[in-house]
């Protein structure tokens, strides 16, 4: 067996086991997953923790928030500007403002906005990678966003 063969083999088996864990697919490419968790511990972690609790007077917990366990379309907007000005926006003192999430391509964030709503005891619906295109092209159409680098074709 080559070394090509196997690598594939390792990557059918890892796209298989994430597929069913709940992980959303890849658009480009069905063989390719995006998991939820790895892609929140890479990009949220620092700052909403691994409970999702958040840091007082630095982030709010995810828990139970409203922009996580509302419309799938908001959670998708508020991140991708950085939750629109994220500093006037928070409860209590805050200096900390989120990034505009906007480097993460539409089947990543999907990901980690499911992930967020199905953990942390939340219990919200999945968000799509479909609907992080739309609302990435409806920020940038009505001026919200300046640009969509990571949008998927």
């Amino acid at each position: 067996m080559t070394t090509r063969m196997r690598a594939l083999i390792r990557v059918l088996l890892f796209a298989g086991l994430v597929t069913l864990s709940g992980c959303a697919s890849h658009p480009e490419n069905p063989l390719m997953v995006v998991d939820g968790e790895a892609a929140y511990r890479a990009n949220c972690l620092a700052c909403h923790q691994a409970d999702g609790r958040g840091v007082p007077y630095f982030q709010p917990p995810l828990v139970d928030g409203p922009w996580v366990m509302g419309e799938p379309q908001a959670l998708a907007a508020f991140v991708l500007t950085g939750g629109f000005n994220s500093g006037e926006r928070k409860e209590g003192p805050n200096d900390n403002v989120m990034p505009a999430f906007t480097y993460l391509d539409d089947a990543t964030l999907a990901a980690v906005l499911t992930y967020v709503r199905a953990r942390f005891g939340n219990n919200a619906g999945p968000v799509t990678p479909e609907v992080v295109k739309q609302t990435r092209r409806h920020l940038r159409a009505s001026g919200a966003a300046s640009e969509a680098p990571h949008e998927s074709q």
